[in-house]
Parts: structure tokens; sequence; C-alpha cells
């Protein structure tokens, strides 16, 4: 989704709903030229997403794509264009105002229904109906609650029309709270990249300690072996988007071992680690899974 925002949208959301609070004279100008043509800022927003959201559903359809809601960091959020207005200036965003935390805080939850709505009118209008949608960096259960309940309010209730939620698992507390998380989920993604962070305590961004930030560490298998077994335990999915089944062969392969539902890989690895995955499901006596479309 922030793909489509930075490309097609280009403006901050809160900034497209009040672009009188923009103190720049310059970017409500920039925003009024964006918007030419429509009938307001959340208009543009809503087809905009709907449309690039819309795209990629048709193209899999009647495969399962799972689309993952905004998960701009307060800093990647400050460059889209009126974005400064309405973002914080924190010294460690990847900690920071950063996924579910954003959608029913004050600050954004007006931002978070253009969001809401624009995803309503790709399974309900367009008939889109295999986008299943997923919520990032969800770090506690009320806060699991709090947004669920946004959703609902904003037309997306879990259930309705065969709407399924997934969330990220990339929090170490997602995983310790297995049963309780999965009980309002439909599935789980394990975000390696944060898991392993957060995990290790280690800045993914810092190079002075790049060399301890290691997805393959005991600890970090330890969390994900939790997660996919927390998973069929309650029988919903699990998959894994992140950097480790694309970088290291050996860690594809003990996501399969550990029976994993899916996972997402980079373009250039896909032919080369599909082939190894099906030889190995193939010595395990598997059948071959479906595939899954996944996108940020």
């Amino acid at each position: 989704m922030e793909f489509i925002i930075t490309q097609a949208i280009k403006a901050h959301p809160m900034a497209l709903l009040y672009p009188e609070r923009i103190s720049d004279e310059a970017t409500r100008a920039q925003i009024a030229a964006l918007i030419q043509g429509y009938d307001n800022g959340a208009d543009f927003f809503i087809e905009r997403l709907a449309e690039g959201v819309g795209t990629i559903a048709a193209a899999f359809y009647p495969k399962p794509v799972v689309m993952r809601m905004s998960d701009f960091k307060s800093n990647e959020y400050a460059s889209l264009l009126g974005g400064l207005d309405f973002e914080p200036n924190e010294s460690n965003p990847m900690l920071g105002f950063r996924g579910a935390s954003r959608y029913a805080h004050p600050a954004y939850a007006d931002g978070f229904r253009l969001e809401c709505l624009a995803m309503k009118r790709v399974r309900e209008e367009m008939g889109l109906d295999n986008v299943i949608l997923m919520l990032p960096f969800v770090r506690r259960v009320a806060e699991a609650d709090a947004v669920l309940a946004k959703m609902a309010e904003f037309g997306l209730r879990r259930g309705e029309n065969g709407l399924q939620i997934y969330a990220m698992c990339e929090v170490p507390n997602n995983v310790i709270l297995i049963d309780q998380f999965a009980s309002r989920f439909d599935g789980f993604s394990i975000g390696s990249n944060d898991l392993t962070q957060l995990t290790l305590g280690v800045d993914r961004d810092s190079e002075i300690v790049a060399f301890d930030y290691d997805e393959r560490d005991d600890g970090v298998k330890a969390m994900i072996r939790m997660a996919v077994e927390g998973c069929r335990r309650n029988h919903i999915h699990s998959g894994l988007c992140g950097q480790a089944p694309s970088d290291y062969p050996e860690m594809a392969e003990f996501l399969v071992e550990l029976g994993i539902d899916s996972i997402s890989l980079n373009p250039d690895s896909v032919l080369a680690t599909t082939r190894r995955i099906l030889a190995l499901e193939a010595r395990l006596g598997r059948a071959p899974r479906s595939q899954t479309g996944e996108s940020k």
C-alpha cells in the first residue's frame, strides 16, 4: 500500500482532508493542483488507492491477495506532500508512531478511514473479494481490539462478506500472546525483519551493529517456530514476509519443515527458491501449496 500512496497519491491523507492546516502556501497550491477534477481530497485518495489495489487484486483473482494497511514511519509520512504539518518529530521512528498505533489515534484516525473506505470499494464495488486485509505492527491485544472496532465502524467488519483480517507477527508480544491474538485474526504473517530486530535488540538501520542482525539466530528461529505452531494450534493461516527466505535458502527450508502455509519472496529469488521448496516438499511427502499474493 505504501508504494501506491507514494507513487499514485503522493500526498499525506490528512493533508488531503485538511489542506487548511498546511502552513506552506506553495504546498497547499500543489495539493489543489493534484486533486483537480475531484470533488475533494478524500475522493481523490479513495479512488486512487482503490484503483491501485484493485489492479493488483484483479491480476490474481480469484486467488487471495493479502494487502497490508499502511505502515509508513512518521519520518516517511512527513516526506509526503503536506506531511510535515501532521507528523511528530521522533528520534526513533522505527519504534514510534507507526502501524496499528496510528489507526485509532486521533492524529490519524481520519486518514485510516480513507484507507478503509478504499478497501471497502475494492471488495464491494469492484467485486474483488479475494482481498485479505492485514494490520502491521500490532503491539498489544487492546490495540488490536481498538483497531478492529474502528475498521468495523468504517464498514470493514471481520467475517462480513467473507472479509478476512490478518495481522503481522513482528513484535515479540505477538508470539508470547499468540493464542490471544489468534482469536482476533484469521491469520498471521511473520515479519522477520522487525521480529529479528526486536528479538535481538538490534537497530537494523544501524551499520555499526549490523553484524549482530541475523534472522538465522537460534532465538529468532525459536520465535518463528512458536508463531507457526501457535497459528496451527488455533487453526489460522501462517505466513512469513521478510528477507530471510530470499537471502538464505536454509531459512526457506526451515520454514517448510515447520509447515508454514506461505512465504513471500523477492522477485529475483522466486524461481530458485520455489524449486528448492518443491523438491523439499516432495521429499517430505507433501503436496505443493497454493499461492497467495501479498502486497505492501
